[in-house]
Order: C-alpha cells, then structure tokens, then sequence
C-alpha cells in the first residue's frame, strides 16, 4: 500500500501552475541570498532540492526546447523568477532585473555574479574569515560562521 506523497506534482510530469504558485518559497529556500553574507552555497543547495522536489530543473538546466513552451510552462517560468527575486538581496535584484528574462537567464545571472569572478570571491571571502571577530558571540556561533564562510571558500 503506497502513502500519498506530500509532493502535489508527483504524478505529473508538468507540474500545475497554480498549485506551484501556492508554494511558499520561504519555507523550501530560507536563506536570503546576499553579496555581503557567506550564504551562496545554502541558498543554491536550497534552490537545487526545490527543483528536483517538484521536478522543475528543465527551467533552469537548458534542457528544455523553449520553442515548444505552452503557456502553463511560461507560467512556472515566471513563478520560478518570482522565487529567486524574493529569495536574494535588494542590490542582487538590481543587478539581474531585466524585462523578458526566463529563469534559465536569471538563474544564470545570479550564479555567474559568484562564480564569474572566482579569485575576487575567494579574497574577499578569505578577508572575511581572517577578518570575523568573535565579539560576544558564544563560541558555537561563531564556529559556525566560519564554517559558512569556509563552506563558500
């Protein structure tokens, strides 16, 4: 006897779209995105378990024909880009906002401003690890800071 999967779209191979806009972005992607934090890495891992969750990397991988888009398809594209706009800083926004993206554009737009310049990233994020006082933080916390920012590095 099988259970019901919590995954409203797991017998469809498409995905409804507006079951999928219900989705509350913030409970599967809890990190917001920010060029001052070491946070890349968790919010990227959080995007990628969003799109196998509900079957939707084809949205972002360029594997699909977009010639071949329907309407439901432009949809989703759209609730994907409201997604990663929701889930990065006001100065990330600015950067990748451009009328007539799809997500594929916009996923790469945002992943190519931390991965494009990779000796930058790395200097600035070693300078923030060397840098990171602990302050009045317990020591837990701030091994977990460095930890992030070790995790980005």
């Amino acid at each position: 006897m099988s259970t019901p999967s919590s995954n409203p779209f797991a017998d469809s191979s498409n995905p409804d779209p507006g079951q999928l806009r219900a989705v509350a972005i913030t409970d599967h992607v809890p990190v917001k995105l920010s060029t001052t934090a070491a946070n890349y890495l968790a919010w990227k891992t959080y995007f990628y378990l969003l799109f196998r969750e509900y079957n939707l990397r084809d949205h972002v991988d360029g594997t699909a024909d977009l010639l071949a888009c329907d309407a439901d398809w432009l949809a989703i594209d759209a609730t994907i880009i409201r997604w990663l706009f929701l889930t990065v800083s006001p100065d990330i926004f600015k950067t990748v906002v451009w009328e007539g993206d799809d997500a594929r554009t916009v996923w790469g737009k945002i992943n190519g401003l931390f991965t494009n310049n990779k000796l930058q990233r790395v200097v600035f994020l070693q300078q923030e690890f060397f840098g990171t006082p602990q302050g009045d933080q317990t020591l837990d916390a701030y091994c977990l800071r460095l930890k992030a920012i070790s995790d980005e590095l």
